[in-house]
């Protein structure tokens, strides 16, 4: 980035440390107005006499130096996604950051400078009336407070509103886990001689075995499903160990011998009627695996991590090797499985107190 000498304004380049003249070319104009558009900054946008090809230059009052205040609220969601995505962020990660951030920016329409914790409080609690839940409200105040933490970071504002925005409620929900009677079903209702039942069945013994996620069971090559253990990277974009055991395994050799067309190893390892399986293509065939079974409720691939998680722990699996298999970085999000196994505890508790015999008498 260079500036124009006699004026200091900033010019990307345009013009040289050494450029004495105020003029630009037609060209550098257009340059310069297609960054300006493709930044979605129209503040920035200098003002430009054609007749006379005149760059204006501080003495003359038509100059505008762009400076923090002229970013709208608009523009700077726009930089923000800009920096999430020069960050490496999850195309995932982006889209939540986009679809909340821009909703936010529909139904506040004030200046960034003049957005304050009353206004962002008003906007939440809006969010709350219209019925939504309480992870969808939290899950908003989230992505707000990434976007203005990172506002006051890079000096858009001269302090971050959001520290005095406290974080809304949510429901903590425990769901269970599986039941041993469930995952007997769900396997007997994926037996047979076909190979969409063989992979049915091979899929079930995978998540149950590994606790991985759909997105991470879609990543899984012919070379993976055959290994006893081998690297995957996951959420966190960082590699870690899954083991599968023997009877996976064996699952996963059935069910590949019986595939009607030829894989190599670097092939994807589950296959559907329509091609390699998606990540939406493993939910759909969950669900159709907990319909035949007759599982009330939704079945999802997390009901079977959530199992993996819980079933660990109650054999006696400590909390860091747990972690390292899920691929959590840090122990929080465990806290929901500890608290399914301590309620196994208050019932074993209850059941086998020596103040049980007492009641008795």
């Amino acid at each position: 980035m260079s500036y124009g000498a006699a004026d200091g304004i900033r010019t990307h380049g345009l013009l040289s440390h050494s450029h004495q003249a105020d003029r630009w070319t037609s060209e550098q104009y257009n340059i310069w107005r297609c960054f300006c558009v493709l930044r979605r900054d129209r503040h920035n946008i200098l003002s430009f006499t054609q007749t006379e090809n005149t760059m204006h230059t501080s003495e003359n009052p038509l100059i505008r130096v762009t400076d923090n205040s002229a970013y709208s609220l608009h523009t700077a969601v726009e930089l923000f996604l800009e920096h999430c995505e020069a960050r490496g962020l999850r195309a995932k990660s982006i889209t939540f950051y986009a679809e909340r951030l821009r909703l936010f920016t529909s139904r506040v329409c004030v200046p960034l400078e003049q957005v304050d914790a009353f206004s962002i409080r008003r906007y939440l609690l809006q969010r709350q009336r219209e019925a939504n839940s309480t992870h969808t409200v939290h899950a908003d105040y989230r992505a707000l407070r990434a976007f203005f933490s990172w506002c006051a970071r890079e000096e858009l504002l001269p302090r971050d509103p959001m520290e005095k925005v406290q974080p809304p409620k949510t429901d903590v929900v425990c769901k269970p886990p599986l039941t041993e009677e469930q995952i007997r079903a769900l396997l007997d209702a994926c037996r047979g001689t076909d190979w969409l039942r063989l992979r049915d069945y091979a899929l079930v013994l995978t998540l149950l075995d590994t606790g991985l996620r759909a997105s991470e069971v879609c990543m899984m090559t012919v070379a993976d499903g055959t290994s006893e253990t081998f690297l995957i990277r996951g959420k966190s974009r960082r590699d870690r160990l899954v083991c599968l055991s023997a009877e996976t395994r064996l699952a996963i050799r059935k069910y590949l011998r019986a595939y009607p067309e030829p894989l190599t190893p670097e092939s994807p390892l589950w296959w559907g009627t329509q091609g390699a399986l998606t990540v939406y293509g493993v939910l759909q065939a969950v669900e159709r695996i907990g319909k035949r079974a007759g599982l009330r409720e939704h079945l999802g691939c997390h009901a079977f991590r959530r199992s993996f998680a819980v079933y660990s722990l109650r054999s006696g699996m400590s909390l860091e090797h747990l972690r390292e298999l899920l691929g959590h970085r840090d122990f929080a999000t465990l806290k929901h499985y500890v608290k399914l196994v301590e309620q196994d505890l208050k019932q074993a508790h209850a059941e086998h107190s020596p103040l049980r015999m007492l009641r008795k008498r």
